[in-house]
């Protein structure tokens, strides 16, 4: 969008920051790079619809938002109602800030978690070890994170813990400003953590931030499960890296069933030899709700394995759009890589637009993937009405199997039966669905 539609937003930003920035904490080092990633962002303005992997995405609904962030002070925040899960550990946001205060105080042994501002400013060289944004549209965003977080939580599991509990994070957005955060997970050497991070709140005048950098040591096993359920009016943008070192394992599930307008960007990489990971998703859109998913997975190491699989539905006016991009690149021999993406349109004006690509740079690799967009099998649907089953429940139980795929491989009973109710929620005849599901 460079410096013409978004001028007067991309002043607004600046102005803004020029207030902020006395109270911003993480000492001269972590103020040098916001400074610098704001010039960035300055320069560049905020990605448009003639960038390719932004295309698809709302930009009036996006730029009508507020985008200046709340004050360095800690928001005042509501009391979290998210997900119960028997075990967990609680860590809280509220607008992005770490809150102790609603935060369980006891963590495993292993888990360790601190506002980020203030580890910045204990530890100084942890800011040499956090990722610096990219030059392409595709890091905006993160820019647009670095130039205000003092915000963020870090959360560190210790190398060779093997951590049973639950970590849940969970996200409040108080819709009272726009919140530009950063979170980030390092799990270390041969550790074992699984983490959920849930997504509630949030408001129609507010944009939410949110830059995540993961870090998964070798030998290390993390298991990352996130679900957004925003109300009907909120705006998220999110941009995701992951690195993973040497016969590490990592997966993460995506569920993406609440929010107006949410834009979800990964960038994983397979840096060590041995390497693998598995990325499933769904999304739901209805009503004039719009998801936009951006993947990239990039081999850089000899036998890495991928597994992605994403699942879509969109009905009344709804917009979906999934693009997925893998990379062997050269030297990463013996890849294994399969991506899969299968798309549900339910009625004539809803919208799914899904790019599957594969860009091999080496020989010697096993790759496939493949997309599919339509409307429910006929003949399953034949089969389910000649039962003398209703044709709206009929379709409502089939569109209920289609997103099963994905709900039934998540590892917590008490989180795969709440997602399950998310989905029927979304459904025609819920009630009835409930009887049979």
């Amino acid at each position: 969008m460079s410096a013409r539609a978004d001028a007067p937003l991309v002043e607004r930003i600046a102005r803004a920051h020029a207030d902020l920035r006395p109270r911003l904490r993480g000492g001269p080092a972590w103020q040098a790079r916001r400074d610098a990633a704001l010039s960035r962002l300055l320069q560049r303005g905020l990605p448009d619809r003639r960038d390719e992997n932004w295309k698809y995405l709302d930009w009036p609904e996006v730029l009508a938002r507020e985008f200046a962030p709340v004050t360095a002070a800690t928001a005042e925040a509501p009391t979290p109602a998210g997900l119960e899960l028997p075990g967990a550990c609680r860590i809280v946001t509220v607008d992005g800030r770490y809150s102790p205060a609603l935060s369980d105080r006891s963590l495993p042994a292993g888990v360790s978690v601190e506002e980020l501002g203030a580890a910045l400013d204990r530890e100084p060289e942890l800011a040499a070890r956090l990722r610096v944004p990219g030059e392409d549209a595709d890091d905006r965003f993160a820019l647009l994170a670095e130039a205000f977080t003092d915000a963020g939580a870090l959360v560190r599991i210790a190398a060779n813990a093997d951590v049973q509990a639950p970590i849940h994070l969970l996200h409040i957005a108080t819709g009272a400003a726009a919140s530009h955060a950063r979170l980030v997970v390092e799990a270390g050497t041969n550790s074992r953590a699984r983490i959920l991070e849930q997504f509630l709140g949030g408001g129609d005048g507010a944009l939410s931030n949110l830059a995540v950098e993961v870090t998964v040591g070798a030998g290390a096993q993390l298991v990352h499960m996130r679900l957004h359920e925003q109300p009907a009016g909120a705006a998220h943008v999110e941009t995701l890296s992951v690195t993973q070192a040497a016969d590490s394992r990592y997966r993460q599930q995506s569920f993406i069933l609440g929010g107006r307008v949410l834009r979800s960007g990964l960038r994983l990489e397979l840096a060590g030899r041995g390497a693998e990971c598995e990325v499933e998703g769904l999304f739901m859109v209805e009503g004039i709700r719009q998801a936009d998913i951006y993947t990239v997975i990039d081999h850089l190491a000899p036998h890495t394995r991928t597994v992605e699989t994403f699942r879509g539905v969109a009905s009344d006016r709804g917009r979906g759009s999934f693009n997925g991009r893998i990379v062997v690149h050269e030297g990463a021999v013996k890849a294994d890589s399969q991506q899969s993406s299968r798309n549900l349109i339910l009625t004539p004006l809803a919208e799914i637009n899904a790019r599957p690509q594969l860009e091999i740079l080496t020989d010697d690799v096993k790759c496939s993937h493949g997309t599919t967009i339509g409307s429910l099998d006929p003949q399953q649907l034949f089969y389910l009405l000649s039962r003398g089953i209703d044709p709206a429940v009929a379709r409502g139980l089939l569109t209920f199997a289609f997103c099963e795929d994905v709900v039934a491989r998540i590892p917590w009973p008490e989180a795969r039966r709440h997602v399950e109710e998310l989905v029927v929620g979304r459904l025609p005849d819920r009630d009835i669905i409930r009887e049979f599901v």
